[in-house]
């Protein structure tokens, strides 16, 4: 995964190295998107337990 970051230098996601998933974690919260081979986009909400 690499890092990806806006203008102001924040990092926003991850991205794969084949660039088919983005993945953001907000807090406990951890989006993906995915690319299907049709090239539609499958978009997933996920809760993940914080690391202590």
């Amino acid at each position: 995964m690499t890092e990806v970051r806006n203008l102001n230098k924040k990092r926003i996601g991850d991205m794969s190295s084949d660039q088919r998933l983005f993945e953001i974690q907000i807090k406990d919260c951890v989006t993906r998107i995915t690319v299907n081979t049709d090239g539609t986009l499958n978009i997933t909400h996920d809760r993940v337990k914080p690391v202590a």
